[in-house]
């Protein structure tokens, strides 16, 4: 994939990241938005060669309605095949942008390695061709590598065959079983093992494949929300005001509420007053709003805000498994956002176990209502 935006004309080596070229990076992208056919990239030989053929003659256009029946035949043809041509070329260029794009974003990352469970077979576990499911953990400090709770678990599934996103939190209070370590909550997971466990954890329970993860810090999440712009939330009512001011953040409760980076993060985090089914409520919601503020964002800013922090972020998706996911997540991510949490309204009691306070779950039922909102 040669084609000048990320290689400069140099086939990369041995998976060295090329040079990135912004320029032609943004130029191209904003023929993309823009709808250009870009004609002018048609090969200078072949333009030449235009040039040199020898005009034809000019006839005289027949009369006869059949001929004419058959010029116009020959005009939708001719038609058709500049639109495959067309269509052909900005398939190129928006897979080589993307390529481009995550290369250079990704030039210093090296991915982690996910082991396939050892806990149940793969072919007990749900999914789809034309679904992938990526687990965002947020944890409760700023070192990734920390060996901590998972402070957040959302469920990104990238839906093609819909051309949509879906959100689902996993309550980290849930009482589950966790292999080799016996029923306890779903949070302590990534605190035992990491990542590798929290996602073995979910699919032995709940029956879903998970085809990745991505591990952040919040110190991450304060730079993302800061590098957009910040975001705007619906609303601050005088619960989530309160509970704010008790961590330092002063915000009167308000509608179409601008926070930046800090002010999301302990939005996010809010404990005191509500229960956790509103802050994870709180965490897709920001999550959305992320998403769609980065498609209104300037694609260069983008691609530095990404490079900065791609160091910070440990994740299982390989080099070329993230080219490809972000090409499907193309459509995908100008669609609707879902969203859902588990354990879903009426599958839960609360109680206390080992001197925890937990949320009893019935997986059986949940596993049904993942099937139907992922599927």
């Amino acid at each position: 994939m040669n084609d000048g935006i990320y290689f400069n004309g140099v086939q990369p080596q041995n998976g060295d990241a090329p040079e990135f070229d912004t320029d032609a990076f943004k130029k191209r992208f904003n023929e993309i938005m823009n709808g250009e056919s870009d004609a002018a990239r048609a090969p200078a030989a072949g333009q030449a060669q235009k040039a040199a053929a020898p005009e034809k003659k000019k006839t005289a256009q027949p009369t006869d309605g059949g001929n004419k029946k058959g010029g116009k035949g020959k005009k939708k043809k001719h038609g058709f095949r500049r639109f495959l041509a067309v269509l052909l070329v900005l398939i190129l260029l928006v897979t080589g942008t993307a390529a481009g794009a995550v290369l250079y974003v990704t030039s210093g990352y090296k991915a982690k390695t996910l082991e396939k469970n050892a806990y149940v077979s793969e072919s007990s576990l749900m999914s789809s061709p034309g679904v992938t499911n990526i687990l965002l953990m947020g944890i409760d400090t700023k070192d990734v590598n920390a060996s901590t709770r998972s402070d957040s678990m959302i469920l990104l599934s990238i839906d093609t065959v819909h051309a949509c996103l879906k959100l689902t939190s996993f309550m980290r209070d849930m009482y589950v079983e966790v292999p080799g370590h016996g029923m306890t909550k779903l949070t302590h997971a990534c605190a035992y093992e990491g990542p590798q466990l929290t996602v073995d954890t979910i699919e032995l329970n709940f029956g879903i494949k998970i085809d990745g993860y991505a591990k952040i810090g919040y110190g991450l999440f304060v730079e993302l929300v800061d590098g957009i712009g910040g975001i705007t939330v619906e609303e601050i009512d005088s619960t989530e005001s309160w509970a704010l001011a008790k961590e330092g953040v002063y915000i009167d409760p308000a509608t179409n509420v601008h926070l930046n980076g800090i002010e999301a993060l302990h939005y996010c985090r809010i404990r005191k007053g509500q229960s956790d089914f509103y802050r994870t409520g709180r965490q897709r919601e920001a999550l959305t709003l992320i998403i769609k503020k980065a498609l209104k964002t300037d694609p260069l800013t983008l691609l530095k805000l990404g490079k900065s922090l791609a160091s910070q972020v440990e994740c299982s998706i390989g080099k070329a498994q993230m080219i490809a996911l972000a090409l499907k997540a193309l459509p995908c991510v100008w669609g609707e956002i879902k969203q859902q949490q588990i354990p879903a309204d009426g599958t839960w009691d609360g109680g206390t176990r080992d001197g925890m306070s937990v949320l009893l779950v019935d997986t059986d039922a949940n596993r049904q209502i993942l099937k139907d909102f992922i599927y």
